[in-house]
């Protein structure tokens, strides 16, 4: 049996142009079988909310063990592309921006992301987006910036000024109105919240942390954009005069070394996926 399922997982061939099943490209792993599958995902063969065929049905169109097929499926639903409902079978999901993020956090090497290199891109993301929301905003966005603002000043606890700060971004990064840029922001969010430790647990940084966002309200309120992008700018690169060594250390590693001096605070890790992941 064992020979016989390595024949066959070395030896189908199948093609989906059209739908049909053909002789140009050879599925030799269940790994193969979920690239195929999420190929005509992609490709719109399945639309969202449609009923892919069952474990049986793929099984045989493509000569594979059903555990084969299982595990495929399994692997395209951590991957989100699909939905599996128990007793009714898989279902193609809708792709949400979340989606998006996630694939593109996957894919960075968080072993080789130091203070440095994310002030770096935040830079080129942020400083734009202030422009922008300087051109754009209109007075209900400039109100939830100045909210998120003033909120971050007052909070008691690092843990929730961290959450506001990153509010205060993502709400200039919103006002942009430019629907690549928050994708873009959300992507390295993760590693913003890292930072945000680092720096809101650091006296220094917080005071002249705190003091840019007024300025950077200020010039958007104005709506002087030069001002604004300079005002984010000189703000994200704080740290690089102000973190010491840290700056291009392991930012993981600073993080956890923030986090430490917490420790009577009750900041868990959840806590810091939780701020990772919110939108």
């Amino acid at each position: 049996m064992r020979g016989q399922s390595e024949s066959n997982e070395n030896s189908v061939v199948a093609d989906w142009q059209g739908g049909s099943v053909g002789a140009t490209q050879t599925i030799r792993s269940r790994a193969g079988l979920a690239a195929m599958l999420a190929n005509r995902i992609s490709g719109e063969e399945f639309r969202a909310g449609e009923l892919l065929p069952s474990e049986r049905q793929l099984a045989e169109e493509y000569g594979l063990s059903r555990s084969m097929v299982r595990e495929a499926l399994r692997m395209l639903a951590e991957r989100r592309l699909i939905e599996i409902v128990p007793g009714r079978g898989s279902f193609v999901r809708e792709a949400t921006v979340a989606d998006a993020v996630e694939r593109l956090i996957e894919i960075f090497d968080h072993s080789r992301v130091t203070p440095r290199y994310l002030i770096e891109a935040r830079g080129m993301i942020e400083t734009t987006a202030a422009a922008l929301a300087a051109e754009r905003a209109n007075n209900e966005e400039i109100e939830a910036i100045d909210r998120a603002r003033k909120n971050c000043n007052n909070a008691e606890s690092v843990l929730e000024r961290v959450r506001w700060d990153l509010t205060f971004h993502l709400a200039i990064v919103r006002a942009a109105r430019n629907p690549l840029i928050e994708p873009m922001f959300h992507s390295i969010q993760p590693y913003i919240v890292e930072l945000l430790f680092r720096s809101l647990t650091d006296a220094a940084v917080t005071e002249q942390g705190l003091a840019f966002h007024e300025r950077i309200v200020n010039a958007i309120v104005r709506r002087d954009a030069s001002a604004a992008a300079r005002e984010m700018g000189d703000h994200l690169t704080l740290g690089i005069t102000l973190f010491g060594p840290d700056i291009d250390r392991d930012l993981n590693l600073v993080a956890q070394d923030a986090l430490k001096t917490l420790a009577g605070a009750r900041v868990t890790f959840e806590d810091v996926l939780g701020l990772s992941r919110e939108s």
